[in-house]
């Protein structure tokens, strides 16, 4: 009875909160489109000088559960890629992991380096951390450009991104990166792979890739959350990118910074307007189901959309509560790791995602 009280509660708060009327602030397109360069003044509008903005998700692209009907979404099918096999003998590197204390969110380890020649797979790219079964891989397509030499770091979840430093009433305290949603996994910094110079708001544009992260169940325990299956329905366990330019400077992380799904960070299939800035806003739905199943089914996140099978749509994300694995097809570098949200907040998703969810997986 408690529990049910709860959830009337928090989903009626929920519905009056979309009900505020939003403001337009400087630097918001009101067109969507394909964004290839930012589109956004966070100078001008940030988490640090309008935090109201952000806490009110009327300012973002309605993206959850979107039907797509191609007059009005035509953007989210602009890009997508063929992924290629594995070459003879890449195998994942053993990396060092460096303790990044209570907040010290940029002291890495040493750098695992994998060479990857034109013409050549990035499939196979990736590192086991040592910490269990917890790795990170890419299954990509052929590098069609010149040599590159991708680069990868691991830090351990900060004292200030685990569970009971996170928040449960205000995203936007300035105390931490996590807002409500502690890590996971360990953190991997990923380099090497862009296509063209880094946008003034940070992020580094990729062909694009699937990144797949396998979590141990002992850590996603520790973060007591729902049940993973419950959780991927609802949105709220998903691959995190650290957004680095939320607090108006992408040139360093403070507490003004958050973790946000990664699918955010993309540079194509994506609205023209800040939806990368609203830490739990995300464009479909889950995949319910390992990265494979998604790679040879024709099945995307936004229903009534499809795929080739073989192909990797930009934006699509899902995970397997079964083999402890999320991942999401994303097209830049970043800082990456696994987050869910608590069980809290996965209580304000509906329930008509369930059955969504679970006809797509069966199909």
């Amino acid at each position: 009875m408690i529990k049910n009280t709860l959830k009337f509660f928090l989903i009626s708060l929920s519905l009056s909160v979309l009900t505020q009327a939003g403001f337009v602030p400087p630097g918001l397109s009101s067109n969507p489109g394909i964004a290839n360069s930012p589109n956004f003044d966070w100078s001008t509008t940030n988490i640090k000088n309008n935090p109201e903005f952000f806490n009110n998700e009327s300012n973002f692209f309605e993206g959850h559960d979107i039907q797509f009907d191609s007059d009005l979404h035509g953007f989210l099918n602009a890009k997508k890629g063929i992924l290629t096999g594995k070459p003879i003998g890449r195998v994942r590197k053993l990396a060092g992991i460096a303790n990044a204390g209570y907040n010290s969110y940029d002291n890495f380890g040493a750098a695992q380096f994998f060479s990857v020649g034109r013409n050549t797979s990035f499939t196979g790219v990736g590192v086991d951390t040592g910490n269990g079964n917890e790795k990170f891989e890419i299954f990509g397509g052929d590098n069609d450009g010149a040599e590159k030499n991708i680069s990868i770091q691991v830090r351990n979840k900060s004292d200030s991104e685990k569970y009971g430093a996170h928040s449960h009433h205000d995203h936007h305290t300035g105390n931490t990166v996590i807002g409500h949603s502690p890590l996971v996994s360990n953190v991997i910094r990923l380099h090497g792979m862009g296509i063209q110079a880094t946008s003034s708001d940070g992020r580094t544009k990729t062909h694009p890739f699937a990144l797949e992260a396998t979590y141990t169940q002992e850590d996603y325990d520790a973060t007591f959350s729902l049940p993973e299956l419950d959780e991927l329905i609802n949105g709220c366990l998903f691959l995190g990118w650290l957004n680095t330019a939320i607090d108006g400077n992408p040139n360093d992380i403070t507490g003004d910074d958050r973790w946000v799904h990664a699918v955010q960070g993309n540079f194509d299939n994506m609205p023209d307007n800040p939806n990368r800035h609203d830490e739990h806003g995300v464009i479909g739905n889950a995949f319910i189901g390992t990265l494979q199943q998604y790679i040879d089914g024709t099945a995307t996140s936004i229903p009534g959309l499809n795929k080739a099978a073989g192909e990797i749509r930009v934006g699509d994300h899902g995970g397997d509560p079964v083999s402890n694995t999320v991942w999401a097809i994303i097209d830049h570098n970043s800082d990456f790791t696994v987050i869910p949200e608590t069980s809290t907040y996965a209580l304000l998703a509906g329930l008509i995602a369930l059955a969504t969810a679970l006809v797509r997986r069966n199909n």
